[in-house]
């Protein structure tokens, strides 16, 4: 990726509470020295802003595609301004499928052989764009790119790697702790707790 470093932006999210440090339990039970809320940036309309202008210059590292996908809940509001932004259809896929009415994984049209990008705001292991990408091509969707706000360098890249798509993060965890502790946000205590996990998981 080439999207320019904000640091600027990355201590804002941090004061905002977005990013956050302490003892915090993941969706899938284990541990974390730190926690990245961005489903909160919506509420913060200059923040938001100067995201969605992220996702859009990591698109146009993308090699052509014709609909933009966001993920229930986390991806669908960037993925609903970047759409309407750049004039793009926009589906998003569901965690399950819907039980009342149609029934639908997929939400919005998406025709056999059409090109689709995933946005994604947090990666950890890649699962919820895994997911993404097996009902997309169920139905005769390509998927072949991904992007994602910030990477936690935990297997993403590499387990979507294996299913043939390129995740592209505009933010890789190990780049946004250290600029916070450079700039003295992240003491030095905490910075060295979290330096062990990323390098550990």
């Amino acid at each position: 990726m080439t999207v320019r470093f904000d640091k600027m932006l990355i201590e804002a999210l941090y004061r905002e509470g977005i990013i956050l440090f302490g003892d915090f339990r993941l969706t899938s039970g284990a541990w974390s020295p730190y926690y990245i809320d961005l489903r909160k940036v919506i509420s913060r309309p200059r923040l938001f802003k100067r995201v969605v202008s992220h996702y859009i210059a990591a698109l146009d590292m993308v090699e052509g595609f014709d609909v933009i996908s966001g993920i229930e809940t986390g991806s669908i509001p960037v993925a609903s301004v970047v759409s309407y932004i750049l004039d793009y259809p926009m589906i998003y896929v569901r965690k399950k499928r819907k039980e009342a009415g149609a029934g639908k994984v997929i939400e919005g049209s998406l025709n056999p052989g059409t090109r689709v990008v995933i946005l994604e705001d947090v990666t950890t292991t890649g699962g919820s764009i895994l997911h993404a990408v097996e009902a997309i091509r169920s139905i005769g969707g390509v998927v072949e790119y991904a992007v994602t706000f910030i990477d936690r360098m935990q297997g993403a890249v590499e387990n979507l790697a294996e299913a043939g798509v390129e995740l592209l993060p505009i933010y890789w965890i190990k780049d946004v702790v250290e600029a916070l502790h450079s700039s003295g946000l992240l003491e030095d205590d905490r910075y060295a707790v979290v330096m062990e996990y990323i390098g550990d998981t």
